[in-house]
């Protein structure tokens, strides 16, 4: 048995305190739901389990209630959403294991305070795969040794081969092969789940490899799994019940929906597909490609809702999920061999329009056969970035302008020629690429890089919304309006702007990666991003 102190001075040098994106926010006015990966680890204290995943964070599930609650992630202050053990101390400090090192937080939510793998002595390539407690102090296990921390500071009071005390260890990610029959044989499995008495079989027949064993202080045996189920051991009925809170993608491209949302990214080295997720009933169900017949695997880049049916448009060809027969159904719709992307679908009566990256295909909504429309070929082979309507027109934004099909005359317009220029109106230096639009009761907003204009709907006017030099002359991915408020997404960030003050607020945390998608439900805007979904209580 070693033990060792480090010199005091190295303490302020190693120790990081980070917190929510700014200290003005509440721990959770920032929120980022992700694709967790597998369960490496779980705690609890009598009102939650805290559950450590690959790639989502720390998982909160309410022990009362059995819902999830907001998830602890980077968007809280952690420095990263890839978890190898967690623990919640007797003292109501919560401990976080990750490839940094490890954090600690004495609110069980934000700001935490990192200390180094450096300042603990962690060699190259060493993981902690728990975090413990004995009476006095914190422990944490690795692959060769064993650290004893202080449990109000964390700093490094020893290592060892084995613990010198008894220890009350949270449960790690299973490394070796353990014998699980006697338990499965005991315990049933709801919900259409199955066993071989060596792993657990999901409702598709997946075989799925436990990946934790917990015991809660209710004297529950918890199970975690490879996908991010867990599943919970009710002692007097003898019966497992799953549940799982997860993302099938982390790269979120398109937010479709008003109460719900289908959400749909690119695809990645993990199981990907599309997600059904309902934050006010704690829904999210995944729909993987490698789980449903006749669902080709595709990155997804746009989503409409229909009556019965969900349409996803991917790469050359739409996915249809009809909700009533539970059934899907990949359609080849051959746009081009030019980066053939559905940016943007658009519902005209019985036809479906899509905005492409080599123009628009307009298909029969029922048999989702071609229609042919003299505006197809006028926009063949330019990138069309997305479409709207009102009654009787079509806004188009394509790479070389913004055009206006009048769906009663057959007539196509740019926008020099449509409407009317209300006095003050300047026609945005750059008349391409524009990227985006939103609208309300009232207007439809285009945005581009030299500004942001706005189309009156009653009187046909146009005028200027938002000056480029607001958001950095940057490309607009994405905008959304609530009353005088716009939010516009772009490469490096997202600016709320006020457009009757003139007021604005810049967000741009790293958390963020790439923004692909905002939009605004209730108190709250999501973002769809490269890191998964995001949301921002901002009012």
């Amino acid at each position: 048995m070693i033990l060792f102190k480090y010199p005091l001075f190295i303490i302020t040098l190693t120790y990081l305190a980070f917190s929510q994106p700014e200290n003005r926010f509440l721990p959770f006015d920032w929120v980022q739901y992700r694709q967790t990966g597998k369960i490496n680890s779980i705690s609890f204290s009598n009102r939650y389990a805290y559950i450590g995943t690959q790639l989502g964070g720390v998982q909160r599930f309410n022990l009362l209630s059995n819902r999830f609650e907001e998830p602890i992630t980077r968007a809280q202050g952690l420095r990263s959403n890839s978890i190898n053990a967690v623990h919640r101390a007797s003292n109501g400090v919560l401990w976080v294991g990750s490839s940094y090192g490890i954090e600690y937080s004495l609110s069980e939510e934000g700001d935490w305070t990192s200390i180094n793998r450096d300042f603990l002595g962690l060699p190259f390539g060493e993981t902690i795969y728990r975090i413990g407690e004995s009476d006095q102090d914190i422990w944490l296990e690795t692959s060769t040794l064993f650290y004893r921390l202080d449990p109000i500071t964390g700093v490094v009071t020893g290592r060892m081969s084995n613990p010198n005390v008894s220890v009350l260890w949270s449960s790690g990610l299973i490394r070796f092969q353990i014998d699980l029959s006697n338990l499965l044989f005991e315990y049933s499995i709801s919900n259409g789940w199955m066993t071989d008495f060596r792993s657990l079989i999901s409702p598709n027949g997946k075989q799925m490899r436990v990946t934790t064993i917990a015991t809660s202080i209710r004297d529950e045996i918890w199970l975690g799994t490879e996908d991010g189920t867990f599943f919970i051991g009710d002692n007097t009925m003898k019966t497992f019940s799953p549940f799982r809170f997860t993302l099938a993608n982390n790269d979120i491209q398109y937010i479709e929906g008003k109460d719900s949302f289908w959400l749909g990214g690119r695809l990645n080295q993990y199981s990907s597909g599309v997600t059904y997720f309902d934050i006010d009933r704690s829904i999210c169900d995944v729909f993987t490609f490698n789980e449903n017949i006749n669902m080709d695997r595709n990155s997804i880049y746009s989503i409409i809702k229909l009556n019965n049916e969900i349409w996803f448009g991917g790469e050359d060809g739409i996915i249809v999920y009809n909700t009533k027969k539970d059934f899907w159904r990949t359609y080849n719709v051959n746009i081009g061999t030019n980066k053939p992307l559905i940016n943007s679908f658009l519902k005209i009566n019985n036809e479906i329009w899509l905005a492409t990256n080599n123009g628009i295909v307009i298909l029969n909504k029922n048999n989702k056969s071609r229609i042919n429309n003299e505006i197809v070929d006028y926009f063949n082979n330019n990138t069309v970035y997305d479409l709207s309507n009102t009654e009787n027109h079509i806004f188009i934004t394509t790479e070389v302008g913004l055009y206006i099909y009048d769906n009663n005359n057959n007539k196509i317009y740019d926008l020099e020629s449509f409407g009317y220029k209300t006095k003050n109106f300047i026609l945005p230096s750059n008349h391409f690429d524009y990227t985006a639009i939103t609208k309300d009761e009232k207007y439809m907003y285009f945005a581009n890089q030299s500004g942001i204009i706005v189309f009156n709907f009653k009187d046909r006017s146009w005028s200027n919304a938002v000056e480029s030099s607001i958001y950095g002359s940057q490309e607009v991915k994405s905008i959304a309006i609530d009353k005088e408020k716009i939010f516009i997404a772009t490469i490096n960030g997202v600016v709320e702007f006020d457009m009757n003050n003139n007021t604005l607020e810049i967000y741009n945390y790293k958390f963020f990666g790439s923004i692909n998608d905002i939009y605004i439900k209730g108190k709250k805007i999501w973002l769809g991003t490269s890191e998964g979904l995001i949301s921002y209580r901002y009012k």
